[in-house]
């Protein structure tokens, strides 16, 4: 394949992808997390992923900041919930692709990759929603705390203790939603391969994950 032709298959993956995100992020189609309802399962980080695995680690991105552009237009609480998600998605990318790096000569480069994909993920949000949640918008601290007593049926008592269930909870849904993300983009990816594409004869996953 040309360069040229390399190029532009890029590109269009990028589009293609980034679009398909933000339109799954827009149609109602996410499940509130019980604990935190204003956390949100959705589809939408799945084509990013899938563009990651496929073409690798710039069009990914490049998909992902479409992703967010389009939220910042679309999405709610903008610009920082768009931004929130973006961060989420983005660590999550980075984390992956370093983990492709460190562990390349592993025979577990898929797992720890993907454990560390979902570790960047996990860290970076609970930073940012100790920043958003609780020294910038209390009320959402506020909130969390009561749905997650309600869900729990317990009281917390005293700031600090519902600063770190809070915490606790935001971060246990980062991990599910890595899970929940990148796990079915791996088995459609791994599907796309098998097809043999004239187009994607080798997937960025089949060349720097797939080993182990």
């Amino acid at each position: 394949m040309g360069m040229h032709h390399r190029l532009s298959l890029l590109i269009s993956a990028t589009s293609i992808f980034g679009a398909l995100a933000s339109i799954l992020a827009i149609l109602p189609l996410s499940i509130p997390y019980p604990p935190i309802p204003y956390l949100k399962f959705d589809l939408a980080e799945i084509p990013v992923m899938i563009a990651l695995l496929c073409f690798g680690p710039v069009p990914g991105v490049g998909s992902a900041l479409i992703y967010w552009a389009i939220l910042l237009w679309r999405g709610e609480f903008s610009p920082i919930g768009p931004s929130m998600k973006f961060l989420a998605v983005f660590s999550m990318l980075m984390g992956l692709w370093i983990g492709a790096k460190i562990f390349k000569r592993s025979k577990f480069t898929l797992h720890l990759s993907f454990l560390l994909g979902a570790l960047f993920r996990v860290l970076s949000m609970t930073a940012m929603n100790y920043l958003i949640a609780y020294l910038l918008f209390p009320d959402f601290m506020s909130l969390a705390a009561r749905t997650i007593s309600l869900a729990l049926g317990i009281n917390f008592s005293g700031e600090l203790s519902c600063l770190i269930m809070v915490l606790a909870f935001t971060a246990i849904f980062n991990l599910i939603h890595s899970i929940l993300s990148i796990a079915p983009s791996i088995l459609i990816v791994k599907y796309i391969s098998s097809r043999r594409l004239p187009h994607l004869k080798k997937t960025w996953y089949g060349m720097v994950l797939e080993k182990g």
